[in-house]
């Protein structure tokens, strides 16, 4: 029993330290304020589509109309089979700083080689990145994410990405679920541990695309054209993080339950390609996670209570609270609050039993 409860202190510290400590960097995150002589870089907006025709008729005149001086969108028609091409087309013929790449007769899984394709030709160093299912929230999406380029030794902004609200209670997880990625990914950026990206939102130079070589060292998979190379390319030096409100770009959530669970296979089974560093930080952040919520109803199954106990469980609560609270004032997600509670402790046996059942099956391809 004393080796069990010291187990449990040792992850109940490891979870007050990461909600007291780590992820309160990005509760009190304040943007910093662009110096009046910045000069505006121009930026390429990239989107690979394939089979997108009516997210492209939705969303796409958002991009092409914001408030930004100088700006192309350069819209990859992978192959598509619908009727993309005609789409854009039609947008053509209204903004000429609209670029079209056709390709034909695909051969690899994945969007990789679309983006290649588009960043090699883009004309600008800035390369920012959504797809064709988002929209951004408002006309000052391109503007606020450059604003965060001032400082010149800048070469990876991170922005954010959420869901648009409704109802459902897959609505409710994905949202939470997202916030709780985000906070974790962005927190690791402000101490300088970067390690992932969401491809949604996501500006980087085409220099370092370059010195990377691309997508090279993971051309292989399917996934990993946002979060393996900025795993890559990232560091404490060279990344920031974008978290001005009107910088957000949305999109709608999965529509069922298989098809959430077929976005998350996309998206972790790249993660065993991480950094060891970052293996480390996430593994200890899920195994912390899941070990305090295991032995804490083993603790209330043996009804072992005392007050240090009781102390641990308010305090963590009261941190997790606070961070989440903060975060929802920037994200306006405050209608997620009343499931706070229940979803986390949900959340670290559906990682479990997520990770469990994509080791059985290979992820399928981006579509």
């Amino acid at each position: 029993m004393s080796l069990f409860y010291i187990s449990w202190l040792f992850f109940a510290f490891v979870q007050l330290l990461l909600w007291g400590v780590v992820f309160q960097r990005l509760a009190w995150y304040k943007s910093k304020k662009t110096h009046s002589e910045f000069s505006l870089p121009a930026v390429s907006v990239i989107i690979c589509a394939r089979n997108e025709a009516a997210n492209l008729q939705k969303n796409l005149e958002s991009v092409l109309s914001q408030d930004y001086p100088s700006f192309e969108v350069i819209v990859v028609e992978d192959d598509s089979s619908d009727d993309s091409l005609s789409v854009l087309q039609d947008f053509k013929k209204q903004y000429s700083h609209l670029q079209i790449v056709k390709i034909n007769d695909k051969k690899s899984k994945g969007k990789k080689a679309a983006l290649s394709a588009a960043i090699n030709i883009a004309e600008n160093e800035w390369i920012l990145l959504t797809d064709a299912d988002c929209k951004p929230i408002s006309e000052q999406w391109i503007l606020n994410m450059v604003k965060c380029t001032a400082d010149p030794a800048i070469s990876v902004v991170l922005g954010y990405a959420p869901y648009y609200n409704n109802r459902r209670l897959i609505s409710k997880w994905v949202q939470f679920e997202t916030m709780f990625v985000a906070i974790q990914y962005i927190s690791s950026a402000l101490w300088k541990l970067p390690y992932m990206g969401v491809g949604r939102n996501l500006m980087y130079k085409k220099s370092v695309f370059g010195k990377n070589m691309g997508f090279e060292n993971h051309k292989h998979l399917p996934s990993g054209d946002d979060d393996l190379f900025v795993n890559e390319v990232s560091n404490g030096d060279n990344t920031t993080v974008c978290l001005d409100n009107h910088s957000f770009m949305y999109s709608e959530c999965p529509s069922s339950w298989k098809d959430l669970y077929f976005q998350k296979v996309r998206h972790y089974s790249v993660s065993t390609h991480y950094k060891p560093i970052h293996k480390l930080f996430l593994g200890l952040v899920s195994l912390s996670h899941f070990s305090f919520y295991l032995g804490l109803f083993a603790i209330i199954v043996l009804n072992i209570w005392n007050c240090a106990i009781l102390v641990i469980i308010i305090l963590r609560t009261f941190l997790l609270h606070m961070v989440m609270i903060r975060y929802m004032n920037n994200t306006n997600n405050f209608h997620i609050l009343p499931f706070v509670c229940l979803f986390d402790v949900i959340v670290p046996f559906y990682y479990l039993i997520f990770g469990i059942n994509m080791m059985k099956e290979m992820p399928p391809e981006w579509k």
